[in-house]
């Protein structure tokens, strides 16, 4: 069974910067809690079909790689794994007044072992909530000040 975990920011810059700066796999660096590597595969760079290999350092390495899957202009942008731990990212992105975006996060994730993984993800949850928490306020730490807001 999966474990699922969102969490939602706002940041002070218009969705088209938002989303740009998200879907940009060379700054995911600078944001993403954990991620110590991330590498594209694929000639294809963003959208539907471009994959990565990434490793996650939480405690221990956690390699995966991941496809885009849904993609839409200023919209979403989705990964999901083929490779490695099985998860699924979602982000989404919403215009709100003032030039201010709000992005929602949804990740889905399932670990190897049956019931004793899913006991274990179970366990990992607040951890990871943790992690999805840090990654959004990093996120909106990294836009704004790229814009000085």
């Amino acid at each position: 069974m999966a474990t699922i975990v969102e969490q939602s920011v706002e940041i002070a810059a218009p969705v088209d910067e938002v989303f740009a700066y998200v879907d940009d796999f060379s700054t995911t660096r600078d944001w993403m809690y954990g991620l110590h590597k991330i590498e594209p595969v694929t000639e294809q760079l963003r959208g539907v079909g471009a994959e990565y290999d990434g490793v996650m350092k939480v405690g221990v390495s956690l390699t995966s790689r991941i496809r885009c899957t849904g993609w839409e202009l200023d919209r979403l942008i989705e990964l999901t794994s083929v490779k490695g731990i099985r998860n699924t990212q979602r982000w989404t992105f919403s215009a709100l007044d003032g030039d201010r975006t709000r992005v929602d996060a949804w990740i889905s994730y399932t670990l190897p072992g049956g019931p004793a993984g899913a006991a274990m993800a179970a366990a990992m949850k607040p951890f990871v909530g943790i992690a999805i928490k840090h990654t959004s306020e990093t996120l909106v730490r990294m836009v704004e000040s790229r814009r000085g807001a």
